[in-house]
């Protein structure tokens, strides 16, 4: 398996005031090969004073999108290099997906180990092993199918991502096969998760060049974990691609699978309404548990009059509602706020 790095493009020049060692930003264009499969990505190095270990966010993209698009619609990356963090924005091929969709629907991309999520684990693991990554501080999120393929990713393996991101995305394991994925897009969410739930890899032993044993599910490494991880999840209420029940079902997954594991946890949930300077409105429900009341474990922001977009994101992107709530911006400090020492 190798990665290649091509085309990299310098996005920040050094003025005068800054150190001779500062390290300037780039948006390289690379390839990884796995056996048979090659993923094209792109990677934000931010613009470093040092080689400090960092944060390192996987980016998903949603149906019909690439890493381009994704990167400008949701201005990632300059939310990246305010926090001194690597984002990872893989293309889904369209010789995979006719409509570059990741496959969250399809059995074989829902399980460890296996197709979509083998790669795109094996890929984190790369640019880890290769850049000075932080692995207490390693995140995925995506949007639409990419928000689905990232929430199995944060299930497969708890002991690479530490917090998982869920913008306009579904229940992982909650369909099988496409028209199940858009009987479920368009209809009320009933689908549960496949899995036992999702785990906090904070508190597995994370390793930046060495697997998960094999003979350990993610059901296993779930079960060795405290708490689940981390999970914000955005979803306007007038989306017509994917009904906002799918959120819901999201975060009531997220909270049966807790008291699964660990019994009652005596989740307590706080809902705010946000407004952004233009007036549009959010609700704001963040749960957390009792004996640690200070640190939310979940939230979910309810869009009002959203719709299948990225919100606050840039309107020379796809799929994007520059009015709403930035969630780039909210992402990553939830990531960090639940990560921090």
């Amino acid at each position: 398996m190798e990665v290649l790095l091509v085309n990299s493009s310098k996005l920040a020049e050094n003025d005068s005031s800054s150190s001779s060692d500062t390290l300037e930003a780039v948006f390289a264009d690379g390839v990884y090969s796995m056996d048979s499969l090659s993923l094209h990505y792109k990677l934000f190095v931010p613009d470093r004073v040092n080689d400090d270990p960092a944060p390192l966010l996987l980016m998903l993209h949603g149906c019909g999108q690439d890493a381009q698009d994704f990167s400008t619609g949701t201005k990632m990356n300059a939310i990246a290099q305010a926090a001194g963090m690597y984002v990872i924005y893989p293309t889904q091929s369209s010789s995979a997906n006719a409509n570059s969709c990741w496959n969250w629907f399809v059995p074989k991309h829902q399980i460890r180990d296996s197709g979509e999520p083998a790669a795109l684990s094996a890929l984190t693991r790369q640019i880890m092993d290769s850049h000075p990554i932080d692995p207490r501080l390693v995140f995925v999120a995506g949007l639409s199918a990419g928000g689905a393929m990232a929430l199995i990713m944060a299930e497969q393996y708890p002991e690479l991502y530490a917090a998982v991101g869920v913008h306009s995305g579904l229940p992982s394991g909650a369909a099988t096969s496409m028209m199940q994925a858009f009987n479920l897009m368009r209809q009320s969410a009933a689908g549960k998760s496949a899995l036992s739930g999702l785990s906090n890899g904070a508190t597995v032993s994370k390793s930046s060049s060495e697997a998960a044993p094999p003979e350990k599910t993610a059901q296993s490494l779930a079960e060795e974990a405290s708490y689940h991880t981390p999970l914000i999840v955005f979803h306007g209420d007038q989306d017509k691609t994917v009904n906002c029940a799918n959120a819901e079902r999201i975060v009531d997954n997220w909270l049966e699978q807790q008291a699964a594991r660990s019994g009652a946890a005596n989740w307590q949930s706080t809902s705010l309404t946000h407004a952004t300077d233009s007036g549009r409105q959010s609700v704001v429900t963040t749960y957390a548990a009792e004996v640690m009341p200070e640190r939310a474990a979940c939230e979910y922001w309810r869009l009002i009059d959203g719709g299948h977009s990225w919100s606050g994101g840039s309107s020379n992107g796809s799929y994007t509602d520059a009015q709403g709530p930035d969630a780039s911006v909210e992402m990553v400090r939830f990531f960090l706020e639940r990560t921090a020492a």
